[in-house]
């Protein structure tokens, strides 16, 4: 309503002047001028049915003229009859009608208000924003081009009220300034009174209350001085929302019965110009009946019984399928809501079995964690104490071959524990990568060399390949490529024998910064059909199992994928049954500053085992003993001490070049220890002993202060090769 109210000022400010300068061209009671007038002052009084009346005469005197620029005035004037019927749909037919005939007629001031009329259309009964802006806009536009600043003020204000009803109160201020600067210049009452109105809401946006209560003040005292019904019931109602933010709830209530009372004798009107409605419906519509009545009252009284009949037909299928219609939709509903129900049960359900899945998921997980941990702890001392016996030369062959037989089982056994806890452990994405400076070449020949025993025991020749422009440091996760690796490797001298396995390296492409690299791990042993290519990946699963003597979980290549897909790769195969195989994946990794790796080479050379004391903490008697013979092979004296508060006061009554301290110790666990430890002592280098997997450990133990970390059982080369890299020059 509140552009409806501006749009009838609108429209009184310029037909009065049109029918001053059209006076003398027509005679008053004749011309088309009058019934303009006349249809005008009609609306103003809320005599809509006679204003339709004069405005039809109009249009139809105007197509009979040929005159476009009448046809568009008597257009625009039952057009906002219609509007002011909440009629938007006739409404904005007779606006489109008028604006065409206005541009026909090239007349800008009606084209303005056509735009204007559209954008009341649009935003007052079909609430479409952005359309009612076009138009207003376009309105704008044309009132600053007719340099007339009454007729440009009304769509200014609209467009300052259209945001701010949007909350869009940024773009609504530059509007409202300039339409402030209009009422002031062409001191319009009803503009003041809007504007204050929209200053005032504005205001209490900003919270700023005396501000908003001035402005709300200064336009209602406008209003009842001109008796502006409409404009004091939407004022009174934001001052009263204005009270109640302020927390005045007696001012609120005051200024709610004013609104009110206001807002009956609005709706007073309103019940009028229903009747209205309902009178100009009748009318308009006997008035076509009567032009169209050719024929005898007879006839046409037959002709509606007829068509009442018809209508009657017509309502009463009508009833009946609306009843049918009911029907099916009620039992549809009831279908629906019952399978609704069912399925908010069923989704409940899920939720709980869900809940439970991953709960267990992590009881697995933590099972097996917990058992792979005491499984390496007594493997520690078999594999170790074994390894030590097949050291001693003293040793008979037939025992010997005996022991062997013995590391094998364990070392297979260990092996069996690392992979089931890698796969729990990628199933339950606790697997993390962690990325260090690495150099391929060593990391490459290291692992190979690794498998030196295995390949002489199956008469397989061991190859390594590896370009010479291969950079010296790549950014990778070492351990786990190395996990990758020994599967692979693993696997090929599973199934070889008498030949060769090949570890080769190729440069696919190299930039600036990053290298794209190419690992292959081929084999000449017994080969994969070609229907079993796929399923090799599969966890548990090995070629032909009941016809070979090959030992294995078939983890290892389930693994190889896992691994491999969490390092943005895949694993490819190429075999032929009885010809070997070849597994091959591509890393793309980012190329370091050359020689990061030379430190830990130039350490490892420079060291010497001469007169070097290490402090072994661990508690475990088998251990203690394996860990003594393990040093003392690789050429170190050690002092041994059973938990982390006795490692600690011996640190402080003797000087040890190096100190090798298991985890899970008792009284004092070996991170508690290395805490105090560094508390007094930051040079000596302190290595982590555990059972448990490195990467659960790893990132703790570098952060309270060790300098590295082994996994237990301990491999002599392994302990050789880490003490070497921390011992100090």
């Amino acid at each position: 309503m509140r552009k409806v109210i501006l749009f009838i000022y609108f429209i009184f400010s310029i037909p009065y002047l049109v029918y001053t300068q059209q006076e003398s061209r027509f005679p008053i009671n004749d011309s088309l001028q009058y019934l303009i007038d006349t249809s005008n002052n009609l609306t103003f009084e809320y005599k809509i049915k006679e204003s339709l009346e004069y405005a039809i005469k109009a249009a139809n005197y105007a197509h009979e003229l040929g005159n476009d620029h009448y046809k568009s005035e008597a257009y625009y004037l039952m057009a906002y009859n219609y509007e002011t019927l909440v009629d938007y749909k006739n409404a904005e037919l007779y606006f489109r009608k008028s604006l065409e005939y206005a541009e026909k007629a090239n007349d800008s001031l009606l084209i303005l208000w056509n735009n204007n009329g559209l954008g009341n259309v649009y935003s007052d009964g079909y609430k479409d924003l952005e359309k009612s802006l076009s138009f207003y806009n376009k309105a704008t536009e044309l009132g600053k081009s007719l340099n007339n600043s009454q007729e440009y003020m009304t769509p200014v204000i609209n467009l300052a009220w259209t945001y701010i009803d949007a909350k869009e109160y940024d773009k609504a201020i530059p509007y409202l300034e300039e339409a402030e600067k209009l009422v002031i210049e062409n001191r319009d009452i009803e503009g003041y009174c809007e504007v204050y109105y929209l200053k005032g809401r504005l205001a209490l946006s900003q919270n700023k209350y005396t501000e908003a209560e001035d402005y709300f003040q200064e336009s209602i005292e406008i209003a009842e001085k001109h008796n502006m019904l409409l404009e004091l019931s939407y004022l009174y109602e934001a001052r009263a929302e204005m009270h109640e933010k302020m927390g005045n709830l007696g001012e609120a209530y005051k200024d709610i019965k004013r609104y009110q009372e206001y807002k009956d004798q609005v709706y007073n009107k309103e019940k009028l110009k229903q009747i209205e409605v309902a009178r100009v419906s009748f009318n308009v519509d006997e008035y076509k009946r009567e032009l169209e009545i050719t024929k005898t009252e007879r006839e046409y009284q037959a002709k509606m019984a007829k068509n009442n009949r018809t209508i009657t037909i017509i309502s009463v299928a009508g009833l009946i399928f609306l009843f049918a219609t009911a029907f099916f939709l009620f039992i549809g509903y009831r279908s629906k809501k019952k399978l609704s129900d069912v399925l908010k049960d069923k989704n409940v359900q899920l939720i709980e079995a869900k809940a439970e899945a991953e709960k267990l998921t992590q009881v697995k997980s933590q099972f097996i964690s917990t058992v792979s941990h005491e499984l390496r702890t007594p493997l520690y001392g078999v594999v170790g104490i074994t390894s030590l016996l097949l050291e001693d030369e003293d040793v008979l062959e037939k025992h010997r071959q005996l022991l062997g037989s013995l590391k094998f089982s364990g070392d297979y056994l260990l092996n069996l524990i690392n992979n089931v806890l890698q796969i729990s452990k990628i199933e339950s994405n606790k697997v993390r990568l962690a990325k260090t400076p690495t150099n391929l070449f060593k990391l490459s020949q290291n692992l190979l060399n690794s498998f030196e025993y295995q390949a002489k025991s199956k008469n397989n020749e061991l190859v390594l390949e590896v370009p010479n422009d291969l950079p010296d440091s790549l950014n990778v996760d070492s351990l786990r490529l190395s996990e990758i690796l020994i599967n692979l490797i693993g696997n090929a001298s599973k199934f070889t024998e008498n030949g060769k396995i090949w570890l080769r390296i190729k440069i696919l492409n190299k930039e600036d910064n990053t290298i794209l690299i190419r690992y292959e791990v081929e084999d000449s042993g017994v080969g994969i059909p070609e229907d079993k290519k796929d399923f090799v990946f599969e966890k548990f699963s090995q070629v032909d199992r009941e016809s070979n003597n090959v030992e294995g979980t078939g983890l290892g290549l389930s693994i190889v994928k896992n691994l491999l897909k969490m390092m943005d790769s895949q694993v490819f195969l190429e075999s032929n049954e009885g010809r070997g195989a070849k597994f091959y994946f591509d890393l793309e990794l980012e190329i370091l500053e050359e020689g990061e790796e030379a430190t830990t080479t130039d350490r490892n050379s420079g060291a010497t085992n001469v007169y070097r004391r290490i402090l072994v903490a661990e508690d475990n008697k088998i251990n203690q003993i394996v860990t003594k013979n393990l040093l003392g092979l690789i050429g170190y004296d050690c002092v041994i001490v059973e938990n982390g508060f006795n490692a600690i006061q011996m640190v402080k009554k003797e000087d040890f070049d190096l100190i090798l301290m298991d985890l899970n110790m008792p009284y004092l666990n070996g991170s508690e220890a290395t805490k105090r430890i560094r508390e007094f002592d930051k040079t000596t280098p302190i290595i982590a002993l555990t059972a448990a997997e490195l990467g659960e450990v790893q990132e703790e133990c570098l952060a309270i202060g060790m300098n590295d970390i082994i996994n237990k059982p301990l491999n002599k080369n392994d302990l050789r090769d880490i003490i070497a890299k921390n011992l100090l020059p």
